[in-house]
């Protein structure tokens, strides 16, 4: 089963889930006064799921601290897409 769907803005990685919606990382900010990405944020979007993982402090890092933060969120996006029966929601 494949998705033909465009990737929204921001999307690092996808997952497709049992029951063929996908499960998006993004990078984003934790509070609304940030102004720069610094969480790596998994939502499926067939369920209410989701987890989210803060950067690491990124001074001098080339990977501005979430090499770590996108590793825990592709685990657990992999982990509920391997489980998740939820099927996309109509557009």
């Amino acid at each position: 089963m494949t998705t033909q769907s465009p990737w929204p803005e921001n999307t690092v990685a996808r997952y497709l889930t049992v029951g063929g919606a996908t499960v998006d990382i993004t990078h984003d900010t934790r509070y609304v006064g940030d102004t720069q990405p610094n969480v790596s944020h998994a939502q499926c979007n067939g369920c209410p799921a989701y987890t989210h993982s803060g950067w690491a402090a990124h001074a001098g890092r080339w990977d501005n601290g979430s090499a770590g933060a996108d590793s825990a969120a592709c685990a657990w996006a992999q982990s509920h897409a391997e489980t998740c029966r939820a099927m996309p929601k109509p557009a």
